[in-house]
């Protein structure tokens, strides 16, 4: 879809030769983006294929669950899907206003942490989200309050070291002192495995099932989805989602955490949407990492 006669706004993502940050809704009237993680609630609810995770988001009472070999791929990634903003049943203990909030991060590391099974049992909501932006800080778990952003605190919760931080931006690269997905990655027990191309964005999600993609919201992405999608300001945001492999070759289940209908099936060229430049749009900039192998050498 054409990006021509889009009204772009000044929301770029600070761009450092670090990293890519996410989200940045300043200069741009954006409703709330706040995050969560819905743990099934229904006595008996089915354990995911990771073996003792439970479900996040996705399965309300009823659903039929009990393997990946019985769910289609948008049915297996919705058992992991979250929205940033409130949804009775992707996001329950959300924000009822959707006010500023930089949490597409967080949000789709909490899918690949829930998917890889290392994301801890039982969490509500928020609580999740603020676990998986914790493991971005380069300090995690020792955060001292006092190197956090004005408006962000650090708290414990069942032994959990957890940052609750809505209205600031993560990277994509490892930073030094920032908190960045990689460092999220890192902190989770993998290493990190980056892709800027489409050669290599389809070799990670085959080989390690899902990535995280940032890109930009824009009116053509947005129309990539039938369900109902986040409100946000005219113009680009720049944007974290999940994707993960989708039924048949050159197909992906989008997770996209702004999209209160779950996880869609893509083609490339749908895909390829979010990665367009919203200043060019001949130009197409991929940047993905993936939760790698494990970095524990006695593994």
């Amino acid at each position: 879809m054409e990006l021509t006669g889009l009204l772009l706004v000044a929301v770029m993502a600070t761009v450092t030769s670090e990293g890519e940050s996410d989200c940045d809704t300043s200069a741009v009237v954006v409703e709330d983006l706040r995050t969560a993680l819905q743990s099934s609630d229904t006595a008996g609810a089915a354990e995911n294929v990771a073996g003792e995770l439970t479900p996040a988001g996705g399965p309300v009472p009823g659903d039929a669950q009990s393997s990946s070999a019985d769910l289609s791929n948008v049915d297996w990634a919705n058992q992991f899907f979250l929205t940033q903003i409130y949804d009775p049943r992707w996001n329950p203990s959300g924000s009822v206003t959707d006010a500023t909030s930089n949490n597409c991060g967080p949000a789709s590391l909490a899918m690949l942490m829930s998917a890889d099974g290392v994301l801890p049992t039982g969490l509500e909501a928020k609580t999740a989200i603020d676990y998986a932006r914790a493991t971005m800080f380069p300090s995690y778990p020792a955060i001292d309050g006092s190197e956090l952003p004005e408006g962000a605190s650090v708290y414990l919760h069942e032994g959990l070291v957890l940052v609750d931080d809505d209205g600031h931006s993560v990277y994509l690269n490892l930073m030094e002192t920032e908190p960045s997905l990689a460092q999220g990655i890192v902190h989770g027990g993998a290493n990190p495995v980056f892709g800027y191309s489409w050669n290599e964005l389809e070799t990670l999600v085959e080989s390690h099932g899902a990535v995280i993609a940032h890109g930009h919201i824009t009116e053509a992405w947005i129309g990539r989805f039938s369900g109902e999608y986040g409100l946000v300001g005219s113009g680009s945001l720049p944007h974290f989602i999940a994707v993960f492999s989708g039924p048949t070759k050159d197909t992906f289940v989008v997770s996209d955490p702004l999209h209160r209908g779950g996880s869609v099936v893509m083609g490339q060229q749908e895909l390829q949407t979010f990665f367009k430049s919203p200043v060019n749009e001949y130009d197409t900039a991929i940047r993905v990492v993936a939760w790698g192998d494990s970095n524990n050498p006695s593994d």
